[in-house]
């Protein structure tokens, strides 16, 4: 049995610095580096008497700005002997080894999965025939892809608020086949529980976003109803899980070529065109071209596999995000309801390092800074961005809304000298890729461009004469 601390003294602790539970684990996180992860539920069992490992000790310690001994916690805990691989999740309290074998396994698959993104999203596109995007890892329905960029001025968002609820919530019996054990009596009740217990990233928060709900090109029109991060999580990441859990061996590579009755999940999902039957949160991935005359070059992002849920590692087109509003306060809601505007915000955030509107502040101010500086730009015409259509990754399932922007020299590099190297979901990759046909296929055929950003990539140069009228480069 682990020893317990004295009752409550850790909670007077907290209570006293001013800090929530979640605060403390995101602390805790945070001054690690990265390399050491708890969560808000084992603070809340330390609080209870369970004692945590030294390392723990002192960082909490740390973070309340104590010695170790004013922790109130006993100098001589007895863990029993683990390897390093459980070291590396213990989460402060004694299992079951048939709950740890379970939680362990799905740890295994999970890290599978996040290294494998690219060839499981092939493999995923190959369950839908036709309706691949090339060898994007997209997939698209009929008339998702309009038939030439559309100037992002002409097309219409609208919200459909009468929308019925999704069937699938990742509540079903089918998708708890690729949940861990929480305990012997129980398995993890959503994916994102367990993402939160076992394996969280350093941005993991339930945040609202708009859903996507119908894609019609003949009008130009997207319509949207209302969702949240994990509601779509609970559902695009196991999935992902499920497939990658019948798709690889225990070194990550195919061991089948899966079909979908393979799959019980992804099947009672059905056809992923059919918008009424799981939540769907589309992100707007942006492809931003720097134009020099008949020179274009363009930027992209390495995510770091620690700080996100998906897509960690691989390299994607930089801004992108999630379409949700800034902020809760309905001022915030109307303006932010505007594919434009969340362009701009993710542009500011992602390569000027402003702080991310996480929802919970006052509405942006679009009239000033950065913004005011791309509004003006796209105004006089030194600024074009443009809709390629909207697809599905296919792996998960999530939606993605395709867009290049095209910036003039000068107005580019006014804005890149104020440049990140880093934000908080990975690096800016220094180089600049040369937009011609060389520089686009070493990037597509290199197996590490995103399912967006490929898409992106691959769309933005099939349309290159539309999109850069008197380019020389084809």
């Amino acid at each position: 049995m682990s020893q317990a601390a004295p009752p409550n003294r850790l909670r007077e602790l907290r209570e006293a610095a001013g800090m929530s539970q979640q605060e403390v684990a995101d602390a805790i996180t945070t001054r690690s580096g990265g390399q050491v992860s708890t969560t808000a539920g084992t603070v809340s069992r330390w609080e209870r008497g369970v004692a945590p490992l030294p390392l723990f000790r002192r960082a909490l310690a740390d973070v309340f700005g104590v010695k170790v001994a004013q922790l109130g916690i006993p100098s001589a805990p007895l863990p029993r002997q683990r390897s390093s691989a459980e070291d590396e999740w213990f989460m402060g309290d004694e299992q079951d080894p048939r709950v740890q074998a379970s939680q362990d396994e799905w740890r295994r698959v999970r890290r599978l999965l996040n290294a494998n993104r690219h060839a499981l999203a092939q493999t995923s596109a190959g369950l839908y025939g036709s309706t691949a995007v090339t060898s994007t890892g997209l997939i698209a329905g009929p008339g998702w892809i309009p038939d030439a960029p559309v100037d992002l001025a002409d097309v219409t968002i609208a919200e459909l608020p009468d929308a019925a609820p999704p069937l699938c919530d990742g509540s079903e019996r089918e998708a708890a086949r690729v949940l861990p054990d929480e305990t012997l009596m129980r398995t993890y009740p959503r994916y994102t529980r367990a993402i939160r217990d076992l394996m969280p990233p350093r941005l993991f928060e339930d945040r609202h976003a708009w859903r996507l709900l119908d894609v019609d090109w003949s009008q130009q029109r997207i319509g949207f109803g209302d969702t949240t991060y994990f509601g779509c999580a609970d559902v695009f990441e196991a999935v992902a899980h499920e497939l990658a859990y019948v798709a690889l061996d225990a070194d990550g590579l195919p061991a089948s070529a899966p079909a979908l009755r393979d799959l019980p999940y992804r099947r009672l999902v059905g056809s992923p065109f059919d918008l009424s039957r799981r939540p769907v949160m589309p992100a707007i991935s942006t492809l931003t071209i720097r134009r020099d005359g008949d020179r274009a070059e363009f930027l992209m992002h390495r995510r770091d596999p620690r700080a996100v849920t998906a897509a960690g590692g691989m390299l994607q087109v930089i801004p992108s995000g999630i379409f949700q509003p800034s902020s809760l306060l309905p001022a915030a809601r109307a303006a932010d309801f505007d594919l434009w505007r969340n362009i701009q915000r993710e542009f500011s955030e992602e390569l000027l390092g402003l702080a991310e509107a996480d929802g919970h502040g006052q509405p942006v101010d679009y009239g000033s800074g950065p913004f005011a500086v791309l509004d003006e730009a796209r105004a006089s015409g030194r600024l074009r961005v443009h809709c390629l259509g909207v697809a599905l990754d296919a792996l998960t399932l999530v939606g993605e809304i395709l867009t290049v922007l095209v910036v003039d020299a000068d107005v580019f590099d006014s804005l890149a000298a104020d440049f990140v190297d880093r934000n908080d979901e990975g690096q800016v990759v220094a180089e600049r890729f040369p937009f011609t046909e060389d520089g686009v296929r070493s990037l597509l055929d290199s197996g590490k461009v995103a399912p967006a950003g490929a898409g992106c990539l691959e769309l933005a140069w099939q349309w290159r004469h539309v999109l850069l009228p008197s380019d020389g480069s084809s």
